[in-house]
């Protein structure tokens, strides 16, 4: 496997600014769209009016979650961050703060993952180059994806079996599409451990995911009764069948043609991303001869890499522009490690 070299990056005087930049840059995205809102100019999200807000006002009313008519295809977790912001009374405006915030997360987790692996400047353009393509994935609306993906990248950057288990099950209670970054990140320290440590690390990773699970389900079942676990269960996990195999929507299984025109349409809007990304993916992976250089930077390119497949793999379910959220921060980090490598060749 390819060695890396080790030269230093990190920017110790960076870290009192990046974050309040990183914050204010993602902030500044929603709240942009926000105040399109209020002037008339855009509409709410679809399901902003036809689900989420009707499902968060049915509840506080008095009605049982997950039972007619307060059903929707979200798992619990953001169905309670749903219900808790449309009880603050501003609804529209403390949602998009809370999707400002956790985009800005995942731009700064970004560059910390990056700082624990002496990749600073490679951290701060890949969190620069995902807040810069969020709108572009229409990341800027309310939506289920930026907290998961926050969750995922949380999970990423924690080693600890627990940490990482509990994070990705919170990312997981978000969006269930949140499930197809569990090999990586359980690959990612496995690779590292011997077989006994290996064993002990996947049982706590899997009782400490399998926990936070049980006890937001158990949270609905006690406060809402059985009918609405019942219905948390179904709309969470049964429902998945029939919304995958959806023959008359963009995907793999649905509309072939109309899913590969939309991937290539969306994929050109993201190109500058993904021609870096894939460049150095080809250079890490490739068959290593005397010509090819060692990449100039320790950033994580082969986690990185499982991870950007494994969050493609939504769209194949949907080639949804919204969708193109769950693997742009892998595809912005790869895509900060082939500028890294351009500027580093040009300068030698």
């Amino acid at each position: 496997m390819y060695q890396f070299s080790s030269k230093g990056e990190t920017l110790e005087s960076s870290i009192f600014i990046v974050p309040p930049y990183f914050l204010y840059l993602a902030v500044f995205e929603t709240m942009d769209r926000y105040a399109r809102i209020q002037s008339g100019a855009r509409d709410p999200h679809v399901d902003v009016q036809c689900c989420w807000r009707p499902l968060a006002e049915a509840v506080l009313a008095g009605k049982p979650i997950y039972v007619r008519p307060a059903i929707d295809n979200k798992p619990p977790l953001f169905e309670l961050l749903n219900i808790t912001v449309a009880a603050t009374g501003h609804y529209l405006l403390v949602f998009f703060v809370l999707v400002g915030c956790a985009n800005a997360a995942i731009a700064i987790l970004l560059w910390r993952i990056c700082i624990q692996h002496d990749a600073s400047r490679v951290g701060l353009m890949a969190g620069f180059l995902f807040l810069m393509s969020v709108p572009v994935a229409g990341g800027t609306v309310i939506n289920v994806r930026s907290f998961a993906i926050a969750g995922i990248i949380l999970s990423l950057s924690v080693s600890n079996p627990v940490a990482r288990g509990a994070s990705i099950a919170v990312a997981g209670l978000f969006s269930q599409y949140a499930v197809f970054a569990i090999p990586a990140l359980v690959y990612d320290r496995l690779r590292e451990l011997d077989r006994e440590s290996g064993i002990k690390w996947l049982a706590s990773f899997a009782f400490a995911g399998l926990g936070v699970v049980a006890i937001t389900f158990a949270f609905v079942y006690v406060v809402w009764g059985e009918a609405s676990f019942n219905g948390a269960i179904y709309w969470s996990f049964g429902a998945a069948k029939k919304y995958t195999t959806n023959s008359v929507v963009p995907s793999l299984i649905g509309d072939t043609s109309q899913w590969m025109n939309a991937l290539y349409h969306e994929a050109l809007n993201h190109l500058v991303i993904i021609v870096p990304a894939v460049t150095v993916v080809q250079l890490a992976f490739s068959t290593r001869d005397a010509e090819r250089p060692i990449l100039s930077t320790n950033a994580p390119v082969m986690t990185t890499a499982l991870l950007a497949v494994s969050m493609t793999l939504p769209l194949f379910v949907r080639a949804y522009r919204a969708y193109w959220l769950y693997p742009l921060p892998f595809l912005a980090l790869l895509a900060a490690t082939g500028y890294q490598e351009f500027f580093t060749a040009s300068m030698e």
